[in-house]
C-alpha cells in the first residue's frame, strides 16, 4: 500500500505531464483546476462510462480522510 507521501507525488507527476503536455508548466494550480474541469467533461460527455464525476468526487474525499488518518 502506498504511503501518502507516495500519492502525492503520483498526483504531482499527473500535474507536471498535464503541464508539459496541454496546460501551463508554471502554474500547477491551474493545472489542478483544468484537469479536474477536463475529467467533468468526460464524465458529463460520456455518460456511458459511467464515471458519475460527484459520487467519485465524495468517494475521493473519503479515501483521502482516512489515508490522512492511517498516518497519525
Amino acid at each position: 500500500m502506498p504511503t501518502n507521501a507516495e500519492r502525492a507525488e503520483r498526483a504531482r507527476v499527473i500535474l507536471e505531464a498535464y503541464g508539459l503536455h496541454v496546460g501551463d508548466p508554471n502554474n500547477q494550480s491551474a493545472n489542478l483546476t483544468d484537469v479536474l474541469a477536463d475529467l467533468m467533461h468526460l464524465s458529463f460527455g460520456q455518460p456511458a462510462l459511467g464515471l458519475e464525476f460527484n459520487h467519485r468526487l465524495e468517494m475521493a474525499r473519503q479515501h483521502f480522510e482516512a489515508e490522512i488518518e492511517e498516518e497519525i
